[in-house]
């Protein structure tokens, strides 16, 4: 998760904890204010992420900040070893096919990646959606 992206919301350091989460893949069709972001879907595989500790009530604060996610317990799913639950906010995999992606969004997720990370990334999301150029006056509010 980006760091800049993530301070909006849990402002502060904390340590967080690289790990895997398996069945999953990351595909962009959570559908939100008229744009499409992020997810993950069912599939084969494992999808790379950060595990980052909170309370429940920074749990409730991701809540309002992931707006047709729900909250999902994926704790047996996590390749490394953690006390409590883990969760994830994942939205109904639906296809919207006359939605844009923002381009802000996508520099979002992407800063601070090295050029090898980042073609994974691309290679391992699912984009079906055409992108909206967005830079110079960008859509998405947490862009970093």
């Amino acid at each position: 998760m980006n760091l800049k992206s993530r301070k909006k919301t849990l402002p502060g350091n904390r340590a967080v904890l690289p790990t895997q989460l398996s069945g999953f893949q990351r595909k962009i069709n959570a559908l939100v204010d008229g744009y499409l972001f992020l997810n993950i879907v069912p599939a084969k595989g494992n999808v790379e992420g950060v595990l980052i500790p909170v309370t429940l009530a920074e749990l409730e604060v991701f809540k309002t900040r992931e707006p047709g996610y729900e909250r999902v317990d994926v704790t047996e799913k996590i390749k490394a070893g953690v006390k409590g639950k883990v969760y994830a906010f994942i939205a109904p995999d639906v296809e919207y096919p006359e939605k844009k992606i923002p381009r802000s969004y996508l520099l979002t997720c992407t800063r601070g990646m090295d050029e090898v990370t980042r073609n994974r990334w691309f290679q391992e999301t699912l984009i079906n959606n055409p992108i909206e150029e967005d830079v110079e006056k960008p859509v998405y509010e947490f862009n970093a």
